[in-house]
Parts: C-alpha cells; structure tokens; sequence
C-alpha cells in the first residue's frame, strides 16, 4: 500500500526535535528514520530511547564524532563502524547518548536503499522540517503486522532476518500465519540457511550480529517463551543454530531458561548449556541402547 501524498509538515515537537538534532550536529541535511520516526509521529510523547539518525554525507562523520566528544550535553560516544547497505553502499556509523535517547547516527552519501519493511521506511527531513510516509502506515496504526518492501536478492539475508525478528519482538508481530511479516520468514530463512560470505562484514560481522538479535528481540519480546516457540516454529533459530533448535525441541523447560535471561552472555550462556545437555543425552541414550 503505498501513500501518494506530498511531503507533510511536521508538527510543532517533532519539527523542534529536527532542529535541536541538526544544532547538536552542525549539519545541513539530516533525516530520522525507522521505529523512533512512526513512534513518535504517532505519539510524541512516547519515551523513544534509540532514534535513528541519517547524516547525508559520508565524509562528515570523523568532524562530527570530533564535535561530539568535546559537547558538554553529549554523554558517551561510541566506536566508528562501518556497515553496508544493498551489499555494496558504504556506512559510517556511531552511537551517542543525548538527552536521555541513543541516537543512532549513520553517515551516507544517499538515503536510497535505507528501510527494508514498511514501517521502517517514514522518514523525517531536516532542513524542510517535512515527513514522508510512503507506504501509507501511519493511517493503519496500531502496527500489527510489517512487509518487506526491498527485495531478498542483493541483500545480506541474516541482516534482513534480523530486522524482521526485531519488529517481531517490538511490535508484537506473529512470526506464523498469514501477515506480511510472516510470509517473508520462510524465504529469509532459507536463505540464511544457505548464506556464506568471505566478506569480514557480510560474514563473520553478520554471524554475530544474528546471535545478538535473536537474544535481544527474545528478552525484548512482551512474552519471551511465546516468542521463542514462534521462532522455533518458524524455522528461525533451526536455520543457523540447529543445534540449539534440537536442544529446545527436545529439552524440558529449554525455551523457559532461554526465555528468562535478561543479557546477551547470559542468552547464550544458557543455550550453549543446553547444548551440551542435549549432547550428554544423546551420547547415554545411545549408549543405553547399544
């Protein structure tokens, strides 16, 4: 569904929220994207802690990390990373705590290819202090459901299968049935089953980038257990951990523990247990039966 509307006006606080970004920054050209820009259009006084922020200008990132660690309101200011969008298009990003948010600050040379699903896709533009829906979304609020708008090929598909069990666990979007959101998992699935790359990047940086998510949209998820067993279901954990699919399939109260850790080691501290549980098992049992 897509908006044929022009670029809108924003209202008063968020226009306000531009400007106070683009003097922090010294920028000419800034847009906010993703969750935070459809939160807070729909809400503006929803405590919105991370806000994505895109800086047209890849070259401006190391002046403006320099700028920020010397402001006296900026708190800590993370490492430069690089990222990549549709494969090939270069990223510098860091992170900066501000007025109690995260800003989340990406620096590029165009904002073409920024948003994979719908919902992420409402941007607001600074110095025009206008928004763009294009996909309509904020006329179907509350979200219930999210479509990948961008396609799987030239994408890294664990990054995309990331996203969308982000939105799940935020939103509360079913990983089953018939939604948008749903019918995209069995294809980002397979494809992450089948995804390798000599890339640091799009290869090792991604592996590890999947494990964080999937703990992190677990412990976010307003019912963990139930958003585990979706992704178990779905195939999600089984396409790149099938070892611990098979541990929470067959250990009782697996998906519980899991579903109670409240931190990333803690995460994967308990699934690496379970593993080993299950091995142990496996070994007896077939021991047993020899």
């Amino acid at each position: 569904m897509r908006d044929p509307a022009p670029p809108r006006q924003l209202p008063p606080a968020q226009r306000e929220l531009m400007v106070e970004l683009a003097d922090l920054l010294q920028v000419d050209e800034l847009f906010v994207y993703g969750g935070a820009a459809l939160d807070l259009l729909a809400d503006a006084q929803l405590p919105s802690h991370d806000v994505d922020v895109a800086v047209v200008g890849l070259a401006q990132a190391e002046r403006c990390r320099r700028r920020l660690l010397a402001h006296a309101e900026v708190g800590a200011v993370s490492a430069p990373r690089d990222y990549w969008i549709r494969l090939s298009q270069p990223v510098v990003m860091f992170d900066v705590e501000w007025r109690g948010r995260v800003l989340d600050l990406n620096f590029v040379d165009t904002i073409d290819g920024i948003g994979h699903f719908d919902i992420e896709c409402v941007r607001w533009h600074h110095p025009s202090a206008t928004y763009t829906d294009p996909h309509g979304v904020l006329a179907c609020l509350p979200v219930r459901d999210a479509a990948l708008v961008s396609g799987i090929e030239g994408e890294n598909p664990l990054l995309l299968l990331n996203r969308a069990i982000k939105l799940a666990a935020k939103y509360g979007i079913s990983l089953e049935g018939s939604g948008n959101l749903a019918s995209a998992i069995p294809e980002l699935t397979r494809s992450a089953r089948q995804w390798a790359s000599a890339d640091d990047f799009h290869g090792r940086q991604a592996v590890h980038a999947h494990t964080r998510a999937l703990a992190a949209a677990t412990q976010r998820a307003g019912d963990p257990a139930r958003f585990l067993e979706q992704c178990l279901r779905a195939g999600v954990i089984d396409c790149r951990h099938p070892a611990l699919a098979e541990a929470l399939h067959r250990h009782e109260g697996a998906i519980r523990r899991l579903a109670e850790t409240r931190s990333y080691d803690d995460f994967w501290a308990e699934a690496e247990d379970l593993g080993q549980h299950r091995a142990v098992h496996h070994v007896t049992h077939s021991g047993g039966t020899s």
